[in-house]
């Protein structure tokens, strides 16, 4: 097939090779439908695709590029002949079945006929996928690497070996005394060093980029800050060299290790201490000389506190180990005995495996002859087990005491020794005393048979009795049922039966839950299935549990078929989408849910709905789903239509009359004129000024039924936003001679919608920002791009509007009520329509306001590529 009439077949024949053969993705598109005559090789792979695409359409061809922008550029190529070209261009292709993200260089060139009409677009492109990408992941492990530096407290250098200048980052300019901004070279680095290491520093660094020995450069040295803080750091670093061995770089690290050499030098050996010894007790000892800062421990101790057989640790290193709870303890013992010359105290160590133990500390300070504590000498013990027994009992006593449930303990032959706070206020006891008696005495008449042939031999027999038993109270007699358990207890080695104890738990606020529960469900089910509404309920995952009568007897489906999403199986088809998107994204949002569908009513017609709803939380302040209300609303819809209807027919029926009376005005005002009669021609000119409004609000009645009836059009094409701007201000400006208009537009460029629309919305907001302010003398308009979109703004100084109006201002025949508002003109449609055109371009519109203070009136459209 010709691919284009005025190019011979030769030509097409070597265009079409080139095209197969060349690496790159390349495509010819025809006609404005753009369908694929030619795609090469290179293009199949980049979309995925097969030789089946071509003849296809490109929206054909590529449907997962719906929404790109893709389709309206070639449009915009073919329609306008000006060739486009980007550059790394964002584009998600269905590859292998899963939507992928790539980036490309292309063009897209128009193909003209001789007489210069475009037949076709050449697209070509570069697949730059794999180049971003690595650069991203570049950036991120570059990104990283900063990271962790800093978080380890590392800094990093880089010199210019030419001309000795050093780049820092704060850290290195932190350890070597340099202020943030200073730029340093190497010679201020040398003046840096301690004396002592500076010239073996500089030795490091020049054969570090000697080109002959180039030794890795890897020094500890102490630095020298203006304030006389020495550090000690360690560097490593590198040189750089060029092809001919020429030292351009040299870069590194540099780590602060004071407290480490700090630590090394405290402590130099370990002896075998000979007094306090209690190795043999499994003790550890220790020998700390206050004066010469040394520390000797014997390898037990170490054990002890770590859990390991380490060497080398120095006193800092085993006080690590104390668990970070217990480090205040520690230390308010270590200063009481810095008075008292005795240490003592129990805390936690956490040993290298995780594990807790508790580990006794003993011991007692020397002091020389003025007071001054010389030795400080002493034990450690692991007491884990003692103090885990000791914390079982008192939790074991704790949980008795202080447990809701009664419990007791008896002797073997059922005699009550002990029963807890909770156990003796169910009983009516005032003291243990009181509960001092046998088991029997606890339980109503009509369960002592049970006690004596049931629960005893099984007690007996299995050593455990639980079941349902009814206790009494020793004051009013009262019935009191509940669940018991009964252990006897036994000592663990022999066996030998010690005594017993027995739990019990009162039913009576379990029996009265329930019955609540119940009578609470009943009353529920029967308001609802009352209620002249339609109500529902979800849970957490936004699935329908619940719906009353009403909605069954509308729907004519049986309740079971709601639940989940089956709501939907009611809606009108056409309505389910819009429907379902509502719920779902008020659901996500945790917000007030309102939409507007229909449903085929069980009588066969079709009924209006609208559906509120609000987000549920429990006791713990959890989401836990929706309870909501459908309302029909199809009386209320017809009303509206009704009133649509005569408000449209009203504006034409006035439009013809109006303009008629226009036109005679338009003539008396001239015969006036004529005859020199000004006095009656300015009558007629205010009359005809009068008459202007009316065709102003009735323009806005006509749009208003045009809006309900879905007829308002829109005639969408590309024109220059700022220029459109100054031409309305220019105008609007000439209608007022109080306020000033000032304007901080911003470059906008070209944008794609309906100008006269955009024009009417404009005018709207400034004609309203100047009728609002009476006693303000300026208005300000702005314009900027925000995030990909045109965002206008239009201030005023006026009455503004109180916080709880400003969502209602956009409404049908809605007007702000108050002291003053009264005096100013209007249907209350002018922000309704505008509201409209902007939303049906795909744009914002909202407003921020201060009563007394002025209004901020704002609108926003999406640029469109």
């Amino acid at each position: 097939m010709n691919i284009a009439p005025d190019i011979n077949q030769d030509e097409i024949d070597i265009l079409r090779a080139l095209i197969q053969e060349a690496p790159d993705p390349i495509g010819l598109y025809v006609g404005r439908e753009m369908r694929i005559r030619v795609a090469n090789k290179a293009i199949h792979k980049t979309w995925g695709k097969t030789e089946t695409v071509v003849g296809k359409t490109f929206r054909e061809a590529l449907p997962e590029i719906e929404g790109q922008g893709f389709y309206e550029l070639l449009d915009q190529v073919f329609t306008t002949g000006i060739p486009y070209e980007a550059k790394q261009e964002r584009v998600y292709l269905l590859i292998d079945g899963q939507l992928k993200l790539h980036y490309f260089d292309f063009t897209y060139t128009p193909l003209k006929h001789a007489g210069g009409s475009v037949w076709g677009v050449l697209n070509t492109a570069k697949d730059l996928t794999e180049a971003v990408l690595s650069k991203e992941r570049i950036d991120k492990a570059d990104q990283r690497t900063k990271f962790t530096l800093d978080a380890a407290g590392i800094g990093n250098w880089d010199m210019d070996v030419a001309n000795s200048k050093v780049w820092w980052d704060s850290r290195c300019k932190e350890l070597f005394g340099f202020t943030k901004d200073e730029q340093v070279y190497y010679n201020d680095v040398l003046r840096c060093i301690h004396p002592l290491d500076r010239k073996r520093v500089d030795i490091a660094v020049h054969e570090a980029y000697d080109a002959v020995l180039r030794k890795p450069y890897d020094i500890k040295f102490r630095t020298i800050s203006d304030d006389n803080k020495t550090r000690w750091v360690h560097c490593k670093g590198r040189a750089y060299f060029t092809n001919d061995n020429k030292a351009t770089r040299f870069a590194g690290i540099a780590q602060d290790i004071t407290e480490q050499i700090t630590a090394d030098e405290k402590a130099k050996s370990a002896e075998q201490l000979t007094r306090l010894a209690a190795e043999a007790a499994g003790a550890g000892t220790y020998f700390i000389d206050l004066v010469n800062n040394e520390t000797i421990y014997s390898p037990t101790l170490v054990k002890i506190l770590t859990g390991e057989d380490l060497t080398g640790l120095k006193h800092a290193d085993l006080v690590k180990f104390v668990h970070p709870n217990d480090v205040a303890k520690r230390q308010e013992a270590f200063d009481e005995a810095f008075n008292t010359g005795k240490l003592s105290y129990e805390v936690r160590f956490k040993w290298a495996d995780g594990s807790v133990h508790w580990i006794k500390t003993l011991g007692s300070y020397l002091f020389d002859p003025d007071g001054k504590p010389i030795v400080l000498m002493g034990i450690c013990q692991d007491i884990t087990t003692d103090v885990e027994a000791r914390e079982e009992q008192q939790r074991l006593l704790w949980l008795m005491e202080n447990s809701n449930d009664f419990i007791s303990l008896s002797t073997q032959d059922g005699y009550v020794t002990y029963v807890n706070k909770t156990g003796l206020d169910l009983m009516g006891f005032s003291s243990l005393e009181e509960a001092q008696r046998h088991n029997s005495e606890y339980v109503m008449p009509s369960e002592i048979e049970k006690l004596t042939d049931e629960i005893n031999p099984v007690l007996l027999s299995d050593d455990k009795w639980e079941g349902e038993i009814t206790y009494k109270h020793f004051i009013t007699g009262e019935a009191i049922p509940g669940q018991a358990i009964s252990l006897l207890l036994r000592e663990p080695v022999t066996g030998e039966l010690l005594g017993r104890a027995s739990l019990f738990r009162d039913l009576r606020p379990d029996i009265a839950a329930r019955k609540a529960l119940a009578d609470s469900e009943q009353l529920f089910r029967g308001i609802t299935q009352a209620s002249p509404t339609a109500l529902w309920m979800s849970d957490e995952n936004a699935q329908i549990t619940y719906v009353n009568q009403i909605w069954i007897d509308w729907t004519g489906y049986p309740a079971e078929s709601h639940i989940g999403e089956g709501w939907l199986n009611a809606v009108l088809k056409e309505d389910v989408e819009q429907a379902a998107t509502k719920f779902l994204a008020d659901y996500k949002d945790r917000r007030y849910h309102e939409s507007q569908f229909r449903i085929r009513h069980l009588d066969g017609t079709l009924r209006w709905i609208v559906c509120t709803g609000n987000p549920q939380y429990n006791d713990a302040g959890n989401f836990s789903g929706y309870i909501g209300a459908c309302v029909d609303i199809t009386e209320q819809k017809q009303l509206q239509n009704q009133k649509d209807d005569f408000i449209g027919i009203a504006s034409h029926e006035l439009k013809t009359p109006v303009t008629s009376i226009k036109a005679y005005a338009q003539v008396l005002e001239a015969m006036f004129r004529k005859t020199g009669d000004d006095r009656k021609a300015n009558m007629v000119v205010k009359m005809n000024n009068q008459i202007d409004r009316l065709t102003s609000l009735i323009g806005d009645l006509l749009d208003v039924t045009k809006i309900q009836s879905g007829r308002l059009q829109f005639n969408d094409s590309w024109f220059d936003f700022n220029q459109l701007m100054q031409d309305m201000i220019e105008d609007l400006q000439r209608t007022t001679e109080k306020h000033q208009i000032i304007t901080e537009l911003n470059p906008i460029g070209q944008v794609y919608a309906d100008k006269d629309r955009i024009s009417q919305v404009l005018t709207n907001l400034i004609t309203n920002a100047i009728k609002y302010s009476p006693d303000a003398d300026q208005i300000i308009v702005q314009a900027e791009i925000v995030d990909n979109e045109v965002m206008v703004c239009v201030k005023d100084f006026g009455i503004g509007i109180s916080h709880d109006k400003t969502d209602k201002v956009f409404e049908q025949f809605y007007r702000v009520s108050g002291d003053k508002q009264h005096t100013f003109p209007g249907l209350g449609l002018g922000l309704y329509i505008s509201s409209e055109i902007i939303k049906r371009e795909g744009g914002r519109i909202w407003v921020n306001s201060v009563q007394g203070k002025g209004s901020t009136f704002c609108f926003s459209l999406p640029i469109k590529q």
